[in-house]
Protein backbone atom coordinates (compact mmCIF):
# COMPACT_ATOMS: atom_id res chain seq x y z
CA UNK A 1 0.00 0.00 0.00
CA UNK A 2 1.10 3.17 -1.21
CA UNK A 3 0.42 6.27 1.14
CA UNK A 4 1.03 10.01 2.22
CA UNK A 5 2.13 11.06 5.37
CA UNK A 6 0.64 13.95 6.61
CA UNK A 7 0.02 16.50 9.44
CA UNK A 8 -2.78 18.15 8.08
CA UNK A 9 -5.83 17.76 10.18
CA UNK A 10 -8.50 15.18 8.75
CA UNK A 11 -12.81 16.74 8.48
CA UNK A 12 -14.04 15.36 11.75
CA UNK A 13 -16.03 13.18 9.89
CA UNK A 14 -12.67 10.99 9.04
CA UNK A 15 -12.04 11.49 12.06
CA UNK A 16 -14.53 9.97 13.80
CA UNK A 17 -15.03 7.18 10.73
CA UNK A 18 -11.92 5.79 11.29
CA UNK A 19 -12.26 6.17 15.54
CA UNK A 20 -15.82 3.64 14.67
CA UNK A 21 -13.85 1.33 11.67
CA UNK A 22 -11.04 0.50 14.12
CA UNK A 23 -12.84 -0.55 16.82
CA UNK A 24 -12.70 3.04 19.07
CA UNK A 25 -15.51 4.52 20.45
CA UNK A 26 -17.78 7.27 18.81
CA UNK A 27 -17.22 10.54 19.29
CA UNK A 28 -19.85 12.90 18.25
CA UNK A 29 -18.83 15.00 15.31
CA UNK A 30 -19.08 18.81 16.16
CA UNK A 31 -17.30 17.92 19.39
CA UNK A 32 -14.61 15.78 17.37
CA UNK A 33 -14.42 19.51 14.82
CA UNK A 34 -13.29 21.08 18.12
CA UNK A 35 -11.01 18.91 19.65
CA UNK A 36 -9.47 18.34 16.37
CA UNK A 37 -8.34 22.09 16.68
CA UNK A 38 -6.98 21.72 19.84
CA UNK A 39 -4.24 19.09 18.58
CA UNK A 40 -1.04 19.92 19.61
CA UNK A 41 -0.04 17.84 16.88
CA UNK A 42 -1.91 15.36 14.02
CA UNK A 43 0.12 12.59 11.87
CA UNK A 44 -2.48 10.70 9.28
CA UNK A 45 -1.81 8.24 6.53
CA UNK A 46 -3.67 8.49 3.55
CA UNK A 47 -3.74 6.39 0.65
CA UNK A 48 -2.09 7.63 -2.43
CA UNK A 49 -4.45 5.33 -4.51
CA UNK A 50 -7.72 7.22 -3.29
CA UNK A 51 -6.69 10.06 -0.51
CA UNK A 52 -8.72 8.01 2.31
CA UNK A 53 -7.49 8.41 5.99
CA UNK A 54 -6.28 4.76 6.70
CA UNK A 55 -4.16 6.12 9.74
CA UNK A 56 -3.98 8.77 12.35
CA UNK A 57 -2.84 9.56 15.72
CA UNK A 58 -2.44 13.10 17.69
CA UNK A 59 -0.73 14.18 20.43
CA UNK A 60 -3.39 16.80 22.82
CA UNK A 61 -2.15 18.80 25.93
CA UNK A 62 -1.58 22.02 27.84
CA UNK A 63 1.99 22.45 27.21
CA UNK A 64 3.38 20.36 30.70
CA UNK A 65 0.54 17.45 30.57
CA UNK A 66 0.33 15.57 27.25
CA UNK A 67 -1.61 12.34 26.27
CA UNK A 68 -0.78 10.56 23.09
CA UNK A 69 -4.74 9.88 21.82
CA UNK A 70 -6.19 8.57 18.74
CA UNK A 71 -3.96 6.06 18.00
CA UNK A 72 -6.16 4.21 14.51
CA UNK A 73 -5.40 2.19 11.43
CA UNK A 74 -7.50 0.54 9.67
CA UNK A 75 -8.28 -2.83 10.25
CA UNK A 76 -7.25 -3.75 6.50
CA UNK A 77 -3.79 -2.16 6.94
CA UNK A 78 -3.21 -3.15 10.92
CA UNK A 79 -0.15 -5.45 11.27
CA UNK A 80 1.60 -3.74 8.48
CA UNK A 81 4.08 -1.15 10.62
CA UNK A 82 1.28 1.04 9.91
CA UNK A 83 1.05 2.44 13.94
CA UNK A 84 5.05 2.26 13.97
CA UNK A 85 5.30 4.78 11.21
CA UNK A 86 2.63 6.75 13.19
CA UNK A 87 3.96 6.66 16.80
CA UNK A 88 7.65 7.27 15.24
CA UNK A 89 6.28 10.72 13.83
CA UNK A 90 4.85 11.52 17.29
CA UNK A 91 7.78 10.63 19.21
CA UNK A 92 10.36 12.66 17.01
CA UNK A 93 7.44 15.33 17.73
CA UNK A 94 7.82 14.90 21.00
CA UNK A 95 11.47 14.65 21.08
CA UNK A 96 12.06 18.04 19.13
CA UNK A 97 8.96 20.33 20.41
CA UNK A 98 8.44 19.31 24.65
CA UNK A 99 9.63 20.79 27.30
CA UNK A 100 12.20 18.43 29.32
CA UNK A 101 9.80 18.29 32.00
CA UNK A 102 6.81 17.77 30.63
CA UNK A 103 4.58 14.54 30.94
CA UNK A 104 3.28 12.95 28.03
CA UNK A 105 0.75 10.03 29.24
CA UNK A 106 -1.42 7.28 27.14
CA UNK A 107 -3.87 4.84 27.31
CA UNK A 108 -3.09 1.74 25.47
CA UNK A 109 -5.29 -1.10 24.49
CA UNK A 110 -3.63 -4.94 24.48
CA UNK A 111 -1.94 -5.78 22.89
CA UNK A 112 -0.95 -2.29 21.45
CA UNK A 113 0.78 -1.52 24.79
CA UNK A 114 3.73 -3.29 23.21
CA UNK A 115 3.96 -0.61 20.37
CA UNK A 116 4.19 1.98 23.07
CA UNK A 117 6.82 0.51 24.72
CA UNK A 118 8.48 0.57 21.51
CA UNK A 119 8.72 4.21 22.04
CA UNK A 120 9.80 4.48 25.80
CA UNK A 121 6.38 4.28 27.34
CA UNK A 122 6.11 2.19 30.45
CA UNK A 123 3.32 0.83 32.44
CA UNK A 124 3.01 2.81 35.25
CA UNK A 125 1.34 0.71 38.29
CA UNK A 126 1.73 -0.02 40.75
CA UNK A 127 2.62 3.59 41.68
CA UNK A 128 -0.15 5.04 39.68
CA UNK A 129 -3.05 3.72 37.59
CA UNK A 130 -4.78 5.11 34.41
CA UNK A 131 -8.84 6.22 35.47
CA UNK A 132 -11.57 7.00 32.85
CA UNK A 133 -14.32 9.30 33.91
CA UNK A 134 -17.20 8.98 30.50
CA UNK A 135 -19.41 11.72 30.40
CA UNK A 136 -23.01 10.70 29.71
CA UNK A 137 -22.63 7.50 31.50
Amino acid sequence: MDYVITTELPSAEEFVQLRVDTGLSFRAIEASRKALLKSVYFVGLRSKENGKLIGMGRLVGDGIMFIVSDIAVFPSFQGKGFGKVIMTHIKDYIEANLDKTACVTLLADVPADGLYKQFGFRESAPASIGMIYQVGN
